[in-house]
């Protein structure tokens, strides 16, 4: 899919924070999240953009503020906050933090003791991590207002069951006995340093089977990604493209993109897929955490219905229509992003090197006016990537305009690269 490069590894990689505190004095308090009244479970729609879930959060009593649920996260972290946004934080030191990325070291504020609402939940005693620079630029990429990222305040303490289709999360409470459809097959989920683990095997194109060991990852817009470093079994496929993965905490990933033979998880099999394998520098923090082998993202998760259960180390996958999608990537070779968040107007991001929009001489800066005659004015983002998410073979008719210049017209015949 379009414009996915950017996100396919940016929020499994901010869940690997490291902070380095200057002067922290308050002790850490427990924390914990309670439904607010008797319900024994609550509706949450959301929003789905790059295949990311994105909720509405309060924090200390702030308007609704948009984060993106996150599994592969485990610090409650605020990226963007607008000129208009008021936000009161408790208890607040200023840190320096580093993460996943080949870059540099930034300055965060760390709060504890908040309190976080959702409709009928509160978490109180909240810790959570303030940005002093907007690295991610989340807002212009998912082309609505991001705030920040949540994820193990919420899924360590219910059991949450997430319909891609309706996209509507139902939080249970921890106790509850669920009746799951017989379709539903059940996994052990191995819940370490506040992050879930799955295994799995995947198919190599020498033949080779392997079993992996995968974060479970709603904050990562791809199917899969594999560490090379882990394991040295794991190979790259024979065709394979340089590509920029996404962002982490202290800078860029790189990496390469190859179609993988397949993956099992149980009983449901995926043959034929992208996957990526991030650059050993850039992913060193991660490395020997866990055993881990990498992380299944999205792209995967969204054609299931999914029941996240830590209370009980299990996770509940069931088929939706989405389940023999064809798994797709950026073929087109550009991303776009979006320079006024909620306003129908896209911008170029990123064009890679070698791919038919660079051929076609697309260039980042560019103002996307048109697809195959549908002019963009009248589409949000989801709907416009929709359009350029095609197959190969296929023919994309687009009406750009660079600088203030007049429009111009190109017609690419989309090609894989993998």
């Amino acid at each position: 899919m379009l414009a996915k490069a950017f996100l396919l590894l940016l929020l499994c990689l901010a869940g690997w924070l490291v902070a380095m505190p200057r002067a922290i004095s308050q002790p850490v308090v427990s924390d914990t999240a309670f439904f607010t009244g008797n319900q024994k479970k609550i509706k949450i729609p959301f929003k789905l953009a790059h295949n990311l879930i994105v909720i509405p959060v309060k924090v200390n009593g702030s308007r609704p503020l948009n984060f993106i649920l996150d599994s592969g996260v485990n610090s409650t972290l605020i990226t963007q906050l607008d000129f208009s946004d008021t936000l009161s934080l408790n208890n607040s030191s200023t840190i320096t933090v580093k993460g996943l990325g080949q870059g540099y070291e930034l300055e965060a504020i760390v709060s504890r003791g908040n309190s976080l609402q959702l409709s009928g939940i509160e978490g109180v005693n909240q810790e959570v991590y303030v940005l002093l620079e907007d690295i991610f630029n989340l807002s212009t990429r998912m082309g609505m207002p991001i705030h920040g990222i949540i994820g193990y305040d919420i899924f360590k303490n219910f059991i949450v069951k997430i319909n891609y289709n309706t996209r509507m999360l139902t939080l249970y409470r921890p106790d509850t006995k669920l009746r799951v459809n017989s379709k539903c097959e059940q996994y052990q989920l191995h819940i370490e340093d506040s992050k879930a683990y799955v295994y799995a095997n995947v198919q190599q194109y020498n033949g080779d089977s392997l079993q992996v060991k995968l974060v479970v990852d709603t904050g990562a817009s791809h199917s899969l990604s594999l560490y090379l470093p882990t394991n040295q079994k794991l190979k790259l496929p024979p065709k394979v493209m340089e590509a920029y993965l996404g962002r982490g905490l202290s800078g860029d990933v790189h990496g390469k993109i190859g179609r993988l033979d397949g993956i099992s998880l149980g009983r449901y099999q995926f043959q034929d897929l992208p996957a990526s394998y991030p650059d050993e520098e850039a992913i060193k923090v991660a490395l020997n955490v866990a055993n881990r082998n990498g992380n299944l993202g999205s792209d995967i998760l969204k054609r299931f219905t999914v029941i996240f259960d830590y209370p009980h180390n299990r996770m509940y996958l069931m088929p939706n229509r989405k389940y023999r999608t064809p798994f797709t990537y950026n073929i087109s070779g550009f991303e776009l992003s979006t320079p006024m968040p909620g306003v129908n107007v896209y911008v170029v991001a990123n064009v890679a090197d070698n791919s038919v929009a660079a051929q076609a001489g697309i260039k980042a800066g560019d103002q996307l006016l048109s697809v195959n005659g549908q002019d963009c004015k009248d589409m949000d983002l989801n709907k416009v990537l929709r359009l350029l998410d095609r197959q190969p073979g296929q023919m994309l008719r687009l009406t750009l305009r660079r600088n203030l210049e007049e429009p111009y017209k190109v017609t690419l015949t989309l090609a894989s690269r993998i």
